[in-house]
């Protein structure tokens, strides 16, 4: 779409600006800062799991399904999370959901290590996942909408390399505190009360980050909007600059830029959900259930441990991988590889079971496969949609990818059931060719590298 001059809106400025700034360090710490949400979170999911061979006997007096309830509470509240606070950040604005989230965590955390009940305990995770969960549409929004259109794809991908080694310190921690102290109450409420830490240091660092300028643009609200536009890029515009674009892109019915698709919006965020569900379901349930899985199937439980955090390291590579190449393999590539991977390795489960070192290597291709695939389907969801609406789909993909995790964790034991492995990872694989299929009709739509936000909205209509 072109404006009145005829120019592409990703032309006319500011976009033009913000499209094309040189990459600076506002838009480093930017990505740091908001890594620390993603960070937190997969801490926050893991020190459960890194806590199983304390918290299960002293909490929950052996009943796996109570802790496996404990877990996937996390990720209910985390659904409600995203999609109220997706709501929410396109009305409120991105920064005020980007700050109170973590300063929820960060309390909330200091109470779950004082529970005395598994009830509490409950009660204390699902308001944390409401929190963790719904920093993603505040954050993913504001790091898409300030990022260069050359580093865009690299910095929200950085998020999850950030998100997976929140998972390895979790059980690299839960392991030293296991050899140390051992497996006594002790030892899992320090690693809950732990989850405050880097909330706490996010929290501190947020407050030096501005408001979204294409939010504050839309609401109006331009002497605001220039400062950010000029921390962000060095340059200045003039309120009746922005006034122009708002009536341009916002306020004219007939040849408004954002006007809401609802079908165009359901045509692509629906196959991306199921995506989300289907890819996630996977790692989402083992990264906390693999001590469990992994100890029932003769690996020692220190050891559970360890692997588990080599995994999430696996993850951590898997990660960067994708974040480097992204704008030159394309990210529909790397989800289609690392979806494939997923699917054909849950498979070969099916058949090397019996022998651990196979087991383990099919564990870990799993692992980056998962890994490879799960943050591009989670990006789209920020990337692809307009500013009207980018706090609210970031959500509701985030929250196909959280609702897998909480079914994840609470059918992962009953497929298991008995060791029943066959049973179990026939289910990921059929999940995997599902994740695959529901993509390929958009493969040549999802080409939006190194494409402003506007551009990406133009191709999308």
């Amino acid at each position: 779409m072109s404006n009145e001059n005829g120019s592409p809106i990703g032309e006319i400025e500011p976009f033009k600006s913000l499209n094309n700034a040189r990459y600076t360090p506002f838009h480093r710490n930017l990505t740091i800062i908001a890594a620390l949400g993603a960070f937190t979170d997969l801490y926050t999911i893991q020190v459960l799991g890194a806590s199983t061979f304390s918290i299960v006997p002293y909490l929950f007096h052996g009943k796996t399904t109570e802790f496996a309830l404990a877990a996937s509470l996390l990720f209910i509240g985390a659904v409600i999370g995203t999609l109220t606070v997706g709501l929410i950040t396109d009305f409120l604005g991105r920064r005020l959901t980007f700050i109170l989230d973590l300063m929820a965590v960060v309390i909330l955390a200091i109470i779950s290590a004082f529970v005395t009940s598994p009830v509490q305990l409950y009660i204390v995770r699902f308001l944390l996942g409401v929190a963790t969960g719904g920093d993603y549409p505040a954050a993913m929004t504001l790091v898409a909408e300030f990022m260069p259109k050359t580093h865009r794809g690299r910095a929200l991908s950085y998020l999850w390399t950030s998100f997976t080694l929140g998972g390895v310190l979790a059980y690299v921690l839960g392991y030293l505190l296991y050899i140390s102290i051992g497996p006594t109450p002790i030892e899992w409420r320090i690693m809950l009360g732990s989850v405050a830490v880097p909330a706490l240091i996010g929290l501190a660092l947020r407050t030096t980050i501005p408001e979204s300028p294409r939010w504050l643009i839309m609401k109006g609200k331009f002497e605001q909007a220039n400062d950010a536009i000029k921390k962000a890029t060095g340059t200045s515009f003039n309120i009746e600059e922005l006034a122009k674009v708002r009536d341009l892109l916002y306020m004219e019915k007939k040849v408004s830029y954002e006007k809401i698709n609802m079908s165009k919006i359901a045509l692509y965020i629906t196959p991306i959900v199921i995506a989300a569900f289907c890819f996630n379901l996977i790692p989402g349930a083992l990264s906390t259930l693999n001590p469990t899985i992994l100890s029932a199937l003769g690996i020692v439980k220190a050891g559970t441990l360890l692997y588990s955090a080599f995994f999430l390291g696996v993850q951590t590579i898997s990660t960067y991988i994708v974040a480097i190449g992204v704008e030159k393999i394309k990210r529909v590539n790397f989800a289609l590889i690392g979806g494939i991977l997923e699917m054909i390795f849950s498979f070969l489960v099916v058949i090397i079971y019996h022998n651990p070192i196979l087991l383990l290597i099919a564990f870990t291709v799993i692992s980056y496969g998962a890994f490879t695939v799960v943050p591009v389907i989670r990006n789209f969801g920020s990337e692809i949609f307009p500013t009207k609406v980018r706090g609210t789909t970031s959500g509701i993909v985030m929250t196909g990818d959280r609702l897998a995790s909480a079914i994840g964790l609470y059918i992962t034991p009953l497929l298991f059931s008995g060791h029943n492995v066959i049973r179990l990872f026939s289910v990921y694989g059929i999940l995997g060719i599902i994740g695959v299929l529901v993509l390929l009709p958009l493969y040549s739509r999802l080409k939006i590298e190194k494409m402003g936000l506007e551009e990406i909205q133009d191709k999308l209509k």
